[in-house]
């Protein structure tokens, strides 16, 4: 999920081999049947930071967090209104450089946008509210602008409940939503990913497949399907893995009564199945950004950069510290 109080909550087989994804070549695109296997990238340069995540508010203060972890890749959370447009993103691009840090996407939040229990999500989030869908549109452009003047190539966010029918109005204005922003990016080399949480892998699927135009990616969050009650993260990433551009890493508890949505816990303490996603994303040949979205801080009290280097340690003894 996106950095709007996240605390609460956030394969496709081939016929031969496993669909490989090269987020940094073409992050739409995957490698099919057979190939020479690739060296993997060392842990530490895999893992990275949802920006709002270090619980700084200025850019520059949370890029220096990232560094003093150790780590050099982020997702960009939203930033003050003055980064999105040309001045403010050559800023952040300076900055970016500055740090030597690389930023793998960015994410849209759409004012208004409330993750209080699902039918707050319902009426809030994402392309949903139907009155709401122009204007959002229009910022989310803004926020391919953004990524496209600092260098990213991937764009995140939450498209909101879909509806159950394929034939509803609400659905069928959705995918022309989210198909023309996938034009618009795709016409400044960016990808349009969306993040799983509302909806099971079987019907996110469906929806990409309809949606015309540029192909739409997925921002895998392997805690999301857990805090809906929806679905089993590992089962839902075999089914999604070949459209996976990046992962935020993340783990919760499912929802305590009907409505509501799931706690969000330290990595390895809830039912996301972190361990088992990141296996099969590392026995899959997935080369690309694993994103720390943690905000367990705000509810234990305790450091912000203490619980990302706790999140860090558990994905390096996941996978094999290569580094």
């Amino acid at each position: 999920m996106p950095d709007v109080h996240l605390g609460r909550f956030a394969v496709r087989s081939t016929r031969a081999a496993v669909l490989l994804v090269a987020l940094a070549a073409s992050p739409a695109s995957s490698a099919r049947g057979a190939e020479a296997p690739r060296p993997q990238a060392k842990t530490s340069e895999r893992i990275g930071v949802f920006l709002r995540c270090t619980g700084e508010e200025e850019p520059r203060k949370a890029l220096a967090a990232v560094t003093s972890l150790g780590l050099s890749r982020v997702q960009v959370s939203r930033l003050a209104d003055r980064y999105y447009t040309p001045e403010g993103a050559q800023e952040l691009a300076a900055s970016l450089a500055e740090a030597g840090i690389r930023s793998d996407a960015v994410v849209v939040v759409f004012d208004g946008e409330s993750y209080r229990d699902q039918e707050a999500v319902l009426r809030t989030v994402g392309f949903r509210p139907a009155g709401l869908r122009p204007p959002r549109v229009d910022y989310a452009r803004r926020c391919v602008d953004l990524a496209a003047a600092i260098g990213t190539k991937v764009v995140t966010f939450h498209v909101g409940f879909l509806p159950r029918a394929p034939g509803d109005p609400d659905y069928r204005d959705m995918l022309q939503a989210v198909g023309d922003v996938a034009a618009y990016a795709a016409g400044k080399k960016v990808t349009l990913s969306l993040e799983t949480g509302q909806e099971t892998a079987e019907d996110l699927a469906a929806f990409l497949d309809a949606v015309k135009g540029p192909r739409v990616g997925v921002n895998f969050d392997t805690a999301n399907l857990v805090l809906y009650g929806l679905d089993q993260p590992a089962r839902a990433l075999e089914k999604l893995l070949g459209r996976v551009t990046s992962v935020h890493v993340k783990d919760g508890l499912p929802p305590a009564a009907p409505g509501q949505l799931g706690r969000e816990v330290r990595l390895g303490e809830g039912q996301a199945q972190v361990a088992e996603c990141l296996r099969l994303l590392d026995r899959s040949g997935f080369d690309g950004p694993l994103i720390i979205e943690n905000y367990v801080w705000r509810d234990l009290g305790t450091r912000p950069l203490d619980e990302l280097a706790r999140s860090r340690d558990f994905i390096r003894a996941q996978l094999g510290r290569r580094d």
